[in-house]
């Protein structure tokens, strides 16, 4: 159970990071449209810890594209 609530502890940072950049909308759209390819009939709790680590990897990778085109998009 422990390892559970740090789970979607790490989730909901995640989720705060994103909708904190990106605006609530866009930011839940983004996650959960990455999520989705991992997590296929999972939820989130129910992840193993390499399901976990690749869906952070791969919230990563969006998050650092997503905001570089934010920020290319703001200096046009």
């Amino acid at each position: 159970m422990g390892e559970n609530l740090v789970t979607i502890k790490r989730w909901n940072e995640i989720q705060e990071k994103f909708t904190d950049t990106f605006g609530w909308e866009r930011g839940i759209e983004l996650m959960l449209d990455t999520a989705s390819h991992i997590k296929r009939e999972k939820c989130v709790y129910e992840l193993s810890l390499s399901e976990e680590n690749n869906l952070v990897r791969q919230l990563r990778r969006v998050y650092n594209k997503e905001l570089k085109w934010q920020e290319k998009e703001n200096r046009k």
